[in-house]
C-alpha cells in the first residue's frame, strides 16, 4: 500500500552540494517498507538521485518522513517505462553505499504489484510538477528564464535592431531581378545581415563591406567563430539572371564561372600566404575591438571575439548571386562544384540565400 507520495526538497549536504527535487513514495507491505526515490530530470534543480541519495536517505529520517529501516530504490525514469532504470541503494554498509540493480518485476513485487506506479511519468503528474515548481520558484523566482546577457550587449542589440533592414525590402529587390551594384547598395546599409547569417556564435561577429584583399576588394567579409577564428569572404552577384543555363547542359550561368574564378585568383594568394594573412586579420579584428572604424567595419552585439589569435584561422567562401529555377538540380550542381573546386567555394542563389534569414 502506498502511504507517501511527495516532492522531496533534498537539503545541502556540503558547501559543494546544491539543493535539489525528487519524487518520494512510499509502499508499506506485510514484509518491508520500500521507498522510491525518482529523479525529476529538468524539474530537480539540483544534484541527482544517484549522487544525492545519501543525503536524501538521510534527510527522509532526520524529518522523521520514514522511520526504521526501509528498502531504498534510486528510480530513473524515461519515456518508455519498460526501459526505466532501477536501483536498490544500500547505506552505511561497511564497504560504503551499495548500488544492485533491479528489475522492474523485483520492484513491482517488492512494493506489492502497483504496476501502475511504475507506468505513470512523474512530469505527467500535475500534483507533482506543482509542488516541484513551487519549490524551484522560492528558491529562484526567474529559474526558467533565458539567461541574461550583460547590459552592453542588450544596448548593442538594440541598436542594431534601430537600423535593421527588412527582409521583405530585399525580398522586393530580389524578386525585382535587381543588379549587383543595387543588391550591394542596399545590403551594405546593414552588415548585420550577414552576421545574421553565417555567425556562430550568434551574437559575436564583426563585418566588413569592400574589403581589400590581394589586387582587389571582397565586397563583404565576417569574422566569427570561437578559439579558431572563422574568415568567411562574400562575393555577390545580381538577380537578374538563372543560376542554370536553360540549356540541356545546365550549368552555371557565366557570371557564376567567371566570379569564381577572380576568387579563386585571390584566395589562392592567401592559402600560399597564410600565415601573414592569419596576422592581418587578426591585426584588423583588434582595432575594431578598440573601436576603429576600418573597411566600414561594423560590430556584433558582442564588444570582442572569443578567438585564439594564436591559433590557425578558417576560410571560408560564398558565391551568392542568380535565381533559382530548379532547386533540386541546382542543389547537386552545387554541392558538386563545392567539392571539386580548389579552394572549396559555397555558391547560393539569392531565393536559398534568403531562406537563411530570420528576421521578418
Amino acid at each position: 500500500m502506498k502511504v507517501i507520495d511527495m516532492v522531496h526538497d533534498y537539503p545541502q549536504g556540503s558547501s559543494r552540494f546544491d539543493r535539489g527535487l525528487c519524487r518520494v513514495r512510499t509502499f508499506v507491505t506485510s514484509v518491508h517498507t520500500v521507498v522510491l526515490l525518482t529523479d525529476l530530470d529538468e524539474k530537480n534543480d539540483g544534484m541527482s538521485v544517484t549522487n544525492a541519495v545519501e543525503h536524501i536517505i538521510k534527510s527522509l529520517h532526520e524529518l522523521g518522513i520514514i522511520i526504521g529501516s526501509a528498502i531504498y530504490i534510486d528510480h530513473t525514469e524515461r519515456k518508455d517505462p519498460l526501459l526505466d532504470n532501477f536501483e536498490i541503494v544500500t547505506v552505511g554498509s561497511r564497504q560504503g553505499t551499495q548500488w544492485r540493480t533491479a528489475s522492474r518485476s523485483e520492484v513491482i513485487s517488492l512494493i506489492g504489484g502497483a504496476s501502475e506506479e511504475l507506468d505513470e511519468r512523474s512530469l505527467s503528474n500535475s500534483r507533482i510538477v506543482f509542488r516541484a515548481d513551487q519549490l524551484r520558484f522560492s528558491r529562484d523566482p526567474f529559474v526558467d528564464s533565458p539567461w541574461q546577457p550583460h547590459p552592453s550587449i542588450i544596448k548593442r542589440r538594440l541598436e542594431i535592431a534601430d537600423t535593421m533592414i527588412s527582409k521583405s525590402e530585399i525580398e522586393t529587390l530580389i524578386s525585382g531581378r535587381a543588379s549587383e551594384r543595387e543588391i550591394q547598395r542596399l545590403l551594405k546599409q546593414d552588415l548585420s545581415i550577414f552576421g545574421e547569417v553565417y555567425a556562430k556564435p550568434d551574437d559575436e561577429y564583426l563585418c566588413f563591406s569592400e574589403f581589400p584583399l590581394g589586387d582587389g576588394l571582397v565586397d563583404f567579409v565576417v569574422f566569427t567563430g570561437r578559439s579558431r577564428m572563422d574568415v568567411i569572404l562574400i562575393e555577390v552577384k545580381g538577380a537578374d539572371f538563372n543560376l542554370l543555363n536553360a540549356d540541356h547542359y545546365k550549368a552555371f550561368n557565366h557570371k557564376i564561372n567567371q566570379a569564381a574564378s577572380q576568387i579563386q585568383g585571390r584566395i589562392g594568394k592567401i592559402y600560399r600566404e597564410m600565415e601573414p594573412f592569419r596576422l592581418h586579420v587578426h591585426s584588423i579584428r583588434e582595432r575594431v575591438e578598440r573601436g576603429e572604424q576600418i573597411h566600414n567595419a561594423f560590430l556584433g552585439p558582442c564588444h570582442k571575439l572569443g578567438v585564439d589569435p594564436q591559433k590557425d584561422i578558417n576560410i571560408r567562401t560564398v558565391l551568392i548571386g542568380g535565381r533559382t529555377v530548379d532547386d533540386r538540380a541546382e542543389s547537386a550542381k552545387r554541392h558538386d562544384f563545392e567539392r571539386n573546386f580548389t579552394p572549396p567555394i559555397r555558391v547560393e542563389s539569392w531565393d536559398t540565400w534568403l531562406r537563411r534569414l530570420e528576421r521578418s
